[in-house]
């Protein structure tokens, strides 16, 4: 029988001790690792590490909101778990070959840290998804509620997706591990919404319920229903999510 995998970021938890949300200080737990972590203005991006050797410094944007910063720091010390000694651009206007994957990875460490599943996965056993349940999570582990959101794709057993639609226009969307893989979501988000005012249903945090085939694609799709909301979070993304039933 494999054994199960622990990911670095829980490894260092469980290693320092940490049981619950609230002892996740990203501070205290830079300090044990070698990074001093300090707040000033950054002319560009939320935050960026400088490394020499086992010791290295974290500076984050003053300006930037608390759940916001505590995900920075997460973020580099994911760089520095993954990517030490490498030269990386994060920002997007001068980000360079391969730096995509890098962010990913830095992205799941940050993830992995601030939410972790031995102790996420207890609070939402049981627990239908829902936006309630998005807030809860960002509340309970201080995050963003989208961050919440990402993280309950891959932890909630539940089969769902989020359509995420950025201030600026793009769409974008994450299926849960649970989703059947042979589905697909339509292709635009403003399809679900032609659907959702076509069913005279309001645009805010409330589930109703639709034919499943409404939000996706795919063989069997036609004989399940599912429930689907819409919010507009702080960060200006309108998010849809869809809960098969």
């Amino acid at each position: 029988m494999t054994a199960k995998v622990v990911p670095p970021a829980e490894r260092l938890l469980h290693d320092l001790g940490i049981t619950k949300p609230g002892e996740i200080d990203v501070e205290v737990i830079a300090c044990a690792v070698g990074v001093t972590v300090r707040y000033r203005r950054l002319g560009v991006g939320d935050a960026r590490i400088v490394g020499l050797g086992d010791r290295a410094i974290i500076t984050v944007d003053d300006r930037a909101s608390r759940v916001r910063q505590r995900f920075s720091v997460a973020h580099e010390l994911g760089h520095w778990h993954h990517h030490r000694g490498r030269r990386l651009i994060c920002h997007v206007a001068e980000q360079q070959d391969g730096a995509a994957g890098c962010e990913r990875e830095a992205d799941g460490y940050a993830a992995d840290l601030l939410m972790p599943r031995f102790m996420l996965e207890p609070l939402v056993a049981g627990v239908p998804m829902s936006f309630g349940l998005v807030y809860q999570v960002a509340s309970t582990f201080g995050v963003s509620a989208m961050a919440a959101a990402l993280r309950l794709a891959d932890v909630h057993p539940a089969a769902f997706a989020l359509v995420v639609e950025e201030a600026d226009g793009r769409r974008w969307f994450r299926r849960s591990a649970s989703l059947n893989p042979r589905w697909f979501v339509r292709s635009a988000a403003s399809d679900m919404r032609a659907t959702a005012d076509r069913c005279r249903l309001p645009r805010a945090n409330v589930a109703f319920a639709a034919p499943a085939q409404q939000w996706f694609l795919g063989q069997g799709v036609g004989d399940a229903e599912a429930m689907y909301a819409i919010d507009r979070m702080a960060c200006g993304r309108a998010v849809h999510l869809v809960v098969v039933t």
